[in-house]
């Protein structure tokens, strides 16, 4: 069992977006990134699905999205940034995000503390269906992206073109949950972290953070976090409180 003051620190005012789903055009999260570089918080997690489709190892994608790669980067020169990786946006490395801390599938859920307690992050994408897991795992195999890399650029950005339209055709929804079934909801992730914890001989949690649903809600330090594509909003997490910040 680890020691929790090894564990990265929450901050007090740190900011966690998830779920943009960014699309080269859509001005929306490049202005907030231009507002927190000019004002920077102490901390910025970036909990994946940032990107609606990132795909780090294949140029053509690498290109689509340089605007917004750019500006996390000048965002990383002026305060401390997370980056975990969704469903939407992988293969990224330091090559891309240098001064990021960035968290892959395989590192999620990731440990940190705040105030001294436990807490699970992760982009949210994790214990779920036998099938889902295998195709995400397959499809953020080193191996996997390698190849699609050597098929993109043979094809002349063709391949990652064909994968991009079929992507941005699906929409993107808020999951609209009353309390009582948000309730429920909760329970069965908490359940699946303890789970995981007792698996793994963890340190016993005080709380989860977590993106992918698009939900927006919290219930006994289960924090499932808004979309900001849907939302237009960010969290702050200060005083063992879950705040919400339009932007």
């Amino acid at each position: 069992m680890k020691n929790i003051s090894t564990y990265p620190e929450i901050k007090d005012d740190a900011f966690f977006i998830s779920d943009s789903h960014y699309i080269r055009g859509d001005n929306t999260l490049p202005q907030l990134l231009e507002k927190l570089i000019a004002s920077p918080p102490v901390q910025v997690f970036f909990m994946g699905d940032i990107f609606h489709l990132l795909i780090g190892h294949i140029p053509s994608s690498r290109k689509e999205n340089a605007f917004l790669l750019q500006l996390i980067n000048e965002l990383s020169e002026k305060c401390e940034v997370f980056y975990f990786e969704g469903n939407h946006d992988f293969g990224i490395d330091s090559f891309l995000l240098p001064k990021v801390k960035i968290y892959p599938r395989s590192l999620q859920p990731a440990s940190f503390c705040y105030k001294q307690k436990h807490f699970l992050l992760a982009h949210g994408d994790i214990f779920l269906t036998t099938t889902y897991n295998a195709y995400i795992q397959a499809l953020t195999n080193p191996f996997c992206l390698s190849i699609l890399k050597i098929l993109d650029g043979l094809s002349l950005g063709f391949i990652y073109k064909f994968i991009s339209k079929k992507i941005y055709k699906k929409p993107i929804l808020r999951f609209k949950l009353n309390d009582k079934d948000f309730e429920k909801f909760a329970n069965n992730r908490i359940d699946k972290y303890l789970n995981f914890i007792k698996k793994h001989r963890f340190e016993p949690i005080e709380g989860i953070i977590e993106g992918h649903f698009h939900i927006g809600k919290n219930f006994q330090n289960y924090f499932s976090l808004p979309s900001f594509y849907c939302e237009k909003s960010g969290f702050v997490i200060q005083s063992s409180k879950y705040n919400g910040m339009d932007i």
